[in-house]
């Protein structure tokens, strides 16, 4: 079994995917004016899952800095997400194994169009409907960017076929 997530310090989607099957997904939410407080409900609400089921791999959507654009406070509040997630698994799963995957990556795995001039809210528009025409899930766009990933794991799964 497997995690995938996209994180965030206000919503976090979550799916949990055994071999190619979608077993449980949610969304962990959060509306604390204090930083570090949804860091322990997000990392909180993860290992609520993690109890749940024996997860062997996380699959983590990448924090990327958007050069010259992007809220350096929002970057770093998810790089100490991430951090907390590494603590967490370091301390108390220590079999599991955590990845990171970018969202351009995760995206062409599930055949959506991204990259220049494709604006953030479309990319979740598309994400959604991607969620809803595969796995037939009316989702909010944190639970679809999560099921996504988890998608592209299994597509990448399924690519490495062993010819031995």
């Amino acid at each position: 079994m497997f995690l995938s997530l996209d994180l965030s310090t206000k919503s976090s989607g979550w799916a949990v995917f055994e071999d190619t099957k979608l077993v449980e997904y949610g969304c962990i939410t959060s509306a604390s004016t204090d930083l570090i407080k949804r860091i322990h409900i997000m990392i909180d609400g993860i290992k609520e899952v993690l109890n749940k089921y024996e997860i062997k791999n996380i699959y983590v959507e990448e924090v990327r800095p958007d050069l010259g654009s992007g809220n350096l406070a929002t970057h770093r509040a998810l790089m100490y997400l991430q951090a907390a997630l590494e603590f967490l698994v370091h301390d108390e799963y220590n079999g599991t194994k955590i990845e990171y995957i970018y969202p351009s990556s995760w995206r062409a795995a599930c055949g959506i169009k991204n990259g220049r001039g494709v604006k953030r809210l479309t990319l979740k528009e598309l994400d959604k409907q991607f969620v809803k025409d595969n796995y037939g899930l009316d989702v909010n766009d944190d639970i679809a960017d999560a099921i996504c990933v988890g998608h592209a794991q299994v597509k990448k799964q399924e690519t490495e076929i062993n010819w031995e």
